[in-house]
């Protein structure tokens, strides 16, 4: 099985993260790093196998600190790459309601809604 690690950061500079990719680094030598990004030049993306960049837009909050914006932005491209990958692998009701095991959604799943 193919295993690989996706990291998000809006900066690229993530301290926890860059140590995150030390140590996975460090356990699995060849685990391919995929990393969504507004910063394609910063050093996150220079150790990543596949680079998503966000376009780097504007924060709406008025100070431009908070991430408001980019979270929105890396969500979006998250869940597209979950329904690509869904569509991939052929994921079934069934194999949802594996995962998803009471609530709403996964008596919805098992079609006992």
């Amino acid at each position: 099985m193919l295993s690989i690690l996706l990291l998000v950061s809006n900066s690229g500079k993530t301290r926890e993260i860059l140590e995150l990719v030390e140590l996975a680094k460090r356990l699995f030598n060849h685990l391919p790093l995929i990393v969504i990004t507004g910063s394609p030049d910063s050093p996150l993306p220079s150790l990543a196998d596949v680079i998503i960049s966000t376009g780097n837009p504007d924060e709406v909050c008025p100070l431009g600190l908070t991430p408001t914006t980019s979270t929105t932005t890396m969500t979006v491209i998250g869940d597209v790459m979950v329904i690509l990958m869904m569509e991939r692998i052929q994921f079934t009701n069934g194999e949802y309601a594996k995962r998803h095991h009471g609530g709403y959604l996964g008596k919805k799943s098992r079609n006992e809604d």
